[in-house]
């Protein structure tokens, strides 16, 4: 029995020194990428109040012509997106597949940091672009068309180790499924980053089929890669932080092959009824409702992996942030499909419901389940605990208030402005009356992304001081609730 428990401390050791040089090995490229995306959430969120200003009030700051609300929008979903979103979820990416392929990273660490500094570069330069007039007019592509080379090259040299990490790996239990959506996320973005770009970049005389293409992007990089990174993440972290295995694998390879089946058809239905050939939004609308089923089955399976654990959620930051943001991939789901759906499309179409979807999508459920990952990664990293419960909880709770208000008031705002622009007596009012009929919900937009950006700013000091090698020393974990510490061991016993 002695040899047993000696044989037993000595691969448990042995297993925390090869996760420690792992955890060594990627440090710095992490560190980066999640410093980088703080600063730049940071910044996308003052631009959000900014732009919600502006849709209420346009004489606000109406002598700068960098304040107009035609600049504002774009330079704050960009920085949301490419500042925030990708780097913050390479990040996360790089982090679980070093940890569950068992490989370090070993060569070429100076090449992520040239990358990303590349990377940040481009972001800069292609948001002050927009914001000097530069704008492109195409949504999510409106920075200049020399910057997407560049992007692409930066995230190649981001995607090229994860790959080589996947096929090297050897675990003895076999492969997380959150292997798979990470691997899916790093050949999808390319792929759809580079037809998109060369399409509308470098085709001419596209027409009405550019403006499909246009939307097609923005769905694919939604659903292929911030969708995948979130769910990846999620199911590294739910059965690390709770102790319990994954539920079903059958349920998690069905989530997997629906989704990298289904996504890359929609887009074209949010442009039903207009000068498209009908086949296109009619697959579209048809994928997007279908998309319902991975969100089902993706979501009945995490149900099923916290099952007597959820008691958990109030202790451990990670999973905190990580269930709630599970709570919002069925919400932007529904609300995919309902844009998807020609009986409440055609009145959804164009309105503040499209920018909720999008908020919902890479705000609630991608940075959602990012924040959680990142709260217990950099500890690990670090080697110091984060200093200040009350800063998680205002950054949990602020962002939560933030969010349900943010998607609210978009669908609610779509609904009526929809109902609005299709009613058949308001077909000769002035245009004026209809945007003001939305005002108090863009008033309820704009304070609520004054709750986010306050505890944004408090994240990127926190985060700032963690990196600084100033957070708490301890070897217990930072727990939301220290008479429950016994409860989340979970949480701090798997390093």
């Amino acid at each position: 029995m002695q040899t047993t428990h000696s044989s037993a401390d000595t691969d448990l050791h042995t297993d925390n020194l090869r996760r420690a040089a792992i955890d060594k090995s990627v440090k710095g490229p992490v560190l980066f990428l999640f410093l980088n995306g703080a600063f730049w959430l940071m910044a996308s969120t003052i631009l959000g109040v900014l732009a919600a200003l502006k849709l209420f009030a346009p004489s606000f700051l109406g002598d700068c012509p960098i304040l107009q609300y035609g600049r504002l929008q774009p330079t704050h979903i960009n920085a949301l997106v490419y500042g925030w979103g990708i780097q913050a979820g390479l990040g996360v990416m790089l982090w679980i597949m070093a940890r569950r392929s068992g490989q370090e990273l070993k060569n070429g660490k100076s090449l992520l940091y040239v990358a990303g500094l590349f990377w940040n570069i481009a972001v800069t330069l292609g948001l002050l672009s927009i914001l000097f007039g530069g704008n492109t007019s195409m949504e999510w592509l409106e920075m200049p068309k020399w910057i997407w080379p560049i992007m692409l090259v930066a995230f190649l040299c981001f995607a090229w180790p994860m790959a080589t990490m996947f096929g090297r790996a050897f675990r003895p239990e076999g492969f997380m499924i959150s292997t798979w959506y990470i691997l899916g996320a790093c050949f999808w973005f390319p792929w759809i980053f580079v037809t998109a770009n060369v399409a509308l970049h470098c085709l001419p005389a596209l027409g009405a089929l550019g403006a499909g293409i246009n939307a097609w992007y923005v769905h694919s990089v939604i659903l292929l890669f911030f969708t995948p990174v979130a769910i990846g993440s999620a199911y590294y972290f739910i059965p690390k932080v709770t102790g319990q295995p994954i539920a079903s694998s059958q349920l998690a390879q069905l989530g997997f092959w629906s989704l990298a089946s289904l996504s890359g058809w929609t887009g074209m239905q949010h442009f039903m009824g207009g000068p498209l050939p009908a086949w296109m939004p009619a697959v579209g609308a048809l994928t997007g409702v279908l998309l319902l089923v991975p969100v089902g089955v993706v979501g009945l399976n995490h149900h099923l992996t916290t099952l007597g654990k959820h008691d958990l959620v109030a202790t451990s930051p990670t999973l905190r942030f990580t269930f709630l943001g599970a709570l919002f991939y069925p919400v932007s789901g529904i609300m995919l499909a309902l844009m998807s759906a020609f009986s409440t499309g055609a009145t959804l179409q164009f309105t503040n419901a499209w920018y909720g979807f999008q908020i919902v999508a890479v705000y609630g459920f991608f940075s959602m389940c990012v924040f959680g990952a990142i709260y217990y990664i950099v500890p690990r990293l670090t080697g110091c605990e984060w200093l200040s419960v009350r800063l998680i909880r205002n950054h949990f709770w602020f962002s939560t208030y933030g969010i349900a208000v943010v998607v609210v008031t978009s669908l609610v705002a779509g609904v009526q402005q929809g109902g609005d622009l299709n009613h058949p007596e308001m077909w000769d009012q002035d245009f004026m009356q209809l945007v003001l009929n939305t005002r108090p919900y863009i008033v309820a937009r704009a304070i609520a992304w004054a709750m986010i950006t306050w505890s944004n700013v408090w994240f990127l000091i926190h985060l700032i001081l963690m990196v600084a090698g100033l957070g708490r020393r301890s070897s217990a974990p930072t727990l939301l609730h220290h008479d429950h510490e016994d409860a989340a061991h979970p949480h701090g016993a798997h390093a």
